[in-house]
């Protein structure tokens, strides 16, 4: 999948850049479900998702945000879920991707289980509604609330660790540099 740092599941949506230049190929490390392309810093927990899932018309794009970022939460056994905000975006915010009927960005937190302790995740999530081809793109950058302690080489990468605009200015980026190459991969 992602080997050469810009393109993004199977060669059909690409990305101007890798979406940190800190974030490893989580594929080189272990298999990732082929609907999915997720990058990751391990020593801080944190990662950017790319996910296609089918879309749902019975969901009102005005909810869609909302019902994802549930939907999210359910999938990751969160303890705990709070949606902040639903800002809608422009075309200008995802100019490669103008074809979605409806875009968003949904800012929560998830408290999410990891053995014994659960952690406080923030939780970026962008919605690509895309009902022509019958799916969706979920686009989720989830970053510890507080990075975990340092240890050895984790505390370099602790350092890397994202505060809330700096988040809000990586998701921008790749919303801004996200192409699609092909729509067969849809649907």
């Amino acid at each position: 999948m992602g080997r050469s740092g810009d393109v993004l599941l199977a060669d059909e949506v690409r990305t101007g850049r890798p979406p940190a230049p800190w974030m490893v190929d989580v594929s080189d490390l272990r298999p990732v479900p082929d609907h999915q392309e997720v990058w990751a810093d391990t020593g801080v927990d944190q990662a950017i998702i790319f996910e296609i899932v089918e879309h749902d018309a019975s969901v009102p794009d005005g909810e869609a945000g909302r019902h994802m970022f549930e939907d999210a939460a359910v999938g990751n056994e969160a303890v705990a879920a709070a949606v902040e905000s639903v800002a809608p975006l422009g075309v200008q915010d995802v100019p490669g991707v103008s074809e979605a009927s409806y875009r968003c960005v949904v800012r929560g937190r998830q408290t999410v289980r990891r053995g014994q302790q659960a952690a406080d995740t923030c939780v970026l999530l962008a919605v690509l509604r895309l009902p022509h081809v019958g799916s969706d793109l979920l686009i989720t950058l989830s970053t510890p609330s507080t990075p975990p302690p340092p240890v050895g080489d984790a505390a370099v990468a602790a350092a890397a660790a994202l505060g809330e605009g700096e988040q809000q200015e990586l998701m921008a980026g790749v919303l801004r540099s996200l192409r699609v190459q092909s729509w067969e991969l849809f649907g």
